[in-house]
């Protein structure tokens, strides 16, 4: 494993802005990022899928990192995903990034469609994207690749690379996966972190994970649920937090897509909520107040 790094606690994913005619809003980007270091996140993920990366450019991707981390210029650590089914398109993302100033790399499994990736071509692309960049490579398990990994796989990959020392768990039971990864952290695995917007954080930490990646509108709701747990807090955290998992379910299961984006408006951080086309069906005004009413209900412009 590689020299440690500093990638635990609250690692929201930065939604990226759109202005009116699908153009990036970089002041309303700026005003994102402002927004979530002063509410004292750990750390930023950019180029995910809560950022709609798949639906930018190769033009639009690096300037949009370059953008970002010459903002941050190095307050937090930032995480850049590459996701690609090509190793070398991966890889030559990841370069960039690294010389950009990212602080890790992070990919889903390799996948097109229907075609799906096996073992051995799993190891194979993580390996090219290891033997390119010298900063950490954390794995997204994600239902989106449709690629079952046990943690047998994945412990058996961190233990074959050197720079693999993170996943991301967003498939099947990841409290129960989670804590199956207890034996390699420290050894071959630094980390394990949540996905799934975040919404079981407290039981999430309770099963070993070093942190999670949710959206990025509730920073300060992440940052104080993880200070409680950190002080061994664990009902006051839980408290707290309750009203807020169920926004995030809301998030995840009905506002998904980066829908979400209200919620930034509404915050008076970003212009507007515009998401990349094709716009999915289910962002209706309707839906988007209902969002707020749950919001409203959670606490969140209580703040």
């Amino acid at each position: 494993m590689r020299t440690p790094s500093s990638l635990r606690g609250v690692f929201p994913i930065l939604a990226t802005c759109f202005d009116h005619d699908g153009a990036i809003d970089y002041a309303s980007q700026e005003r994102l990022i402002e927004f979530c270091i002063e509410q004292g996140t750990h750390g930023l993920v950019t180029l995910a899928n809560a950022s709609e990366g798949h639906l930018l450019s190769e033009v639009e991707k690096q300037a949009l990192l370059s953008f970002v981390l010459k903002r941050v210029a190095d307050r937090v650590p930032v995480i850049v995903t590459v996701n690609h089914p090509s190793a070398p398109v991966a890889a030559a993302a990841a370069v960039y990034a690294e010389s950009a100033g990212a602080s890790a790399i992070m990919s889903l499994p390799p996948f097109f469609g229907r075609w799906r990736a096996g073992p051995a071509e799993i190891e194979s692309f993580f390996r090219v994207l290891d033997q390119s960049v010298s900063i950490p490579l954390v794995l997204q398990d994600h239902v989106l690749s449709d690629i079952q990994m046990s943690t047998t796989d994945i412990i058996g990959l961190a233990e074959s690379l050197d720079g693999f020392t993170h996943v991301k768990l967003e498939s099947g039971n990841i409290i129960h996966k989670a804590r199956g990864f207890a034996a390699a952290i420290g050894t071959s695995l630094e980390g394990v972190f949540g996905g799934n917007s975040g919404m079981f954080l407290p039981e999430e930490v309770e099963a070993g994970c070093c942190g999670t990646m949710p959206a990025c509108y509730m920073p300060d709701v992440f940052r104080r649920t993880w200070d409680l747990l950190d002080a061994d807090q664990g009902d006051a955290a839980m408290d707290f937090f309750a009203p807020f998992s169920r926004l995030a379910a809301y998030e995840k299961e009905v506002c998904n897509r980066c829908v979400w984006k209200t919620l930034l408006v509404a915050r008076g951080v970003i212009a507007n909520d515009f998401v990349r086309e094709p716009v999915p069906g289910f962002a209706t005004d309707w839906q988007k107040q209902q969002l707020l009413r749950v919001a409203r209900h959670a606490g969140l412009f209580d703040l």
